[in-house]
């Protein structure tokens, strides 16, 4: 018998009372979702899913088939393995093992807890596995890093929809291998059967980025027309970051601009890191400036591209004031890489008093980018003193760095101290510590060389 609202309101708990014996499974699996799908802090009282599930079983309230598929996917890190392997348990005690949404729970609360192994063994018990669990297969072993296991399930697929291609794609410029998926996206091109979807392109821009590619990311902008398909804040952002990381900075400005007032704190960070990338500092610190006039609060990679325009800019001053806007006027506590880029803005500029101070007060130990960035300003004034500090602490967390080694000697070399640098390049040889020989890559005929 359903009961009405009034009687389940509890003065002990603002929402339901929890304690009533009449509440059916409907309304405790809603609260299980709901609980499930809360994405803020709770501003009173509340309860886990779990937490539910144990009140229900309590009650002795009939479960079914829609109790058990969003209490798994609650569970989704690896210390509560232990836990969802419990939970599973209890699936096969109440006969719903060979319910397909149940199924595909379980593949992705195996998948989330970092145990592919179940995952994969609930998925070869399936007698007929539908498309999400596919999908979801899919999707784990394309976190594990397993691209061919992935591949070979993605081939065996008797039919795939827009969720198949994407997790193939994103598997492919996740682990870095953006070609295969350019040839991935080709061949749904060829197929025609699914039609891309923003996120699909967003990954496909992605790639485009990684390769450094801009006549592949002009490309894949024009597939986007193509499709009919409106650029969302999503897929805007990615564009904008693509095209300032492969040297268009203009076309990255077009793509801001176009998303209007769709405009979020991501795209307005991809912009101003385009900006700083490229030297634009003042442009960059214009529309920064804009940004929080337009209401839009900052977080600390906004932060840290002006930052970085301050520093390729020298301004020493507007560094110092962004940097102490950030925990006095929104709260925003800096992170190693802000710490960097104050360093590397005093070093350059020959502050190197002030660079040490900063290094002594920071919160954290610092890291061999640090020590790196010190160095780098030690060597340009000629702190020979500051860099052997330096240098020993690079050392010590990091013995293969090659760059530390010849940074200094090449300091001891140029004050004509040529005995100090044969025994920086000795000790190279001593440690066995090999120079990285540089890289580089050119795009010819949309070729990548």
């Amino acid at each position: 018998m359903k009961v009405s609202t009034k009687k389940l309101i509890s003065s002990t708990h603002p929402s339901l009372n929890l304690w009533h014996p009449t509440i059916d499974s409907f309304t405790w699996n809603t609260l299980i979702r709901a609980a499930h799908l809360q994405t803020h802090p709770p501003t009173s009282p509340t309860h886990t899913p779990l937490s539910l599930f144990l009140r229900m079983r309590f009650h002795g309230v009939h479960l079914d088939y829609y109790t058990f598929p969003f209490l798994l996917q609650s569970i989704h890190s690896p210390p509560h393995l232990q836990l969802g392997r419990a939970l599973h348990s209890q699936v096969f005690f109440f006969g719903f093992s060979s319910d397909p949404f149940v199924q595909t729970s379980l593949i992705s609360m195996y998948t989330g807890c970092g145990d592919l192994g179940s995952a994969r063994k609930v998925f070869d018990e399936m007698p007929q596995p539908d498309l999400p669990s596919w999908n979801s297969i899919i999707n784990a072993n394309v976190k594990a890093g397993l691209l061919s296991v992935a591949r070979q399930l993605f081939v065996k697929m008797p039919r795939r929809n827009v969720v198949s291609w994407s997790s193939m794609l994103d598997g492919y410029v996740r682990w870095g291998k953006c070609e295969g998926a350019l040839d991935l996206f080709g061949k749904m091109q060829e197929e025609n059967k699914v039609v891309p979807n923003e996120y699909t392109m967003s990954i496909l821009v992605a790639a485009c980025e990684q390769l450094g590619s801009l006549e592949h990311g002009k490309w894949a902008h024009a597939c986007v027309y193509k499709l009919g398909m409106e650029i969302n804040v999503v897929l805007g952002t990615s564009l904008i970051e693509m095209y300032a990381k492969c040297g268009s900075i203009n076309r990255a400005r077009l793509v801001f601009e176009n998303l209007g007032r769709k405009k979020d704190l991501m795209a307005w960070s991809a912009m101003i890191s385009g900006l700083a990338m490229h030297g634009h500092w003042e442009d960059c610190l214009r529309l920064f400036s804009n940004m929080v006039e337009s209401g839009v609060r900052p977080d600390g990679i906004a932060f840290l591209g002006v930052l970085s325009a301050c520093v390729h800019g020298g301004l020493v001053s507007q560094g110092k004031a962004m940097f102490e806007r950030m925990s006095k006027e929104f709260d925003i506590s800096p992170s190693v890489q802000h710490y960097g880029c104050m360093i590397d803005l005093y070093g350059r500029a020959g502050l190197i008093d002030e660079a040490l101070n900063l290094l002594n007060t920071m919160p954290m130990e610092p890291d061999v980018l640090i020590w790196g960035a010190l160095l780098s300003g030690a060597r340009v004034c000629g702190d020979v003193e500051t860099c052997e500090i330096a240098l020993n602490k690079i050392i010590e967390q990091d013995p293969t760095n090659s760059a530390a080694y010849v940074l200094l000697s090449s300091v001891y070399a140029k004050m004509g101290r040529w005995k100090d640098a044969r025994h920086i390049r000795n000790l190279m040889e001593t440690k066995s510590v090999k120079k990285v020989p540089g890289r580089s890559s050119i795009e010819v005929n949309v070729n990548i060389q």
